[in-house]
């Protein structure tokens, strides 16, 4: 999942460091660094009862996503 499509689901930056557990400067550094890491893709996906997707090519700098 992208970070937007994180972010369109959850309302705001704080809705999903709380889903986190993380601080709202952790989720800022997602959102700066281009997306959230595999095992954060998947608390989410869980938190959000499926209607979000961990997709490794999702994940920051990842071959996969550099296409």
């Amino acid at each position: 999942m992208t970070f937007d499509e994180a972010l369109k689901f959850f309302g705001s930056g704080k809705a999903i460091g709380d889903a986190l557990g993380v601080s709202g400067s952790r989720v800022s550094q997602c959102r700066t660094s281009g997306g959230f890491s595999y095992p954060m893709q998947c608390v989410l996906e869980k938190e959000s009862g499926g209607l979000l997707i961990a997709k490794r090519q999702d994940v920051p700098g990842s071959e996969q996503a550099a296409g």
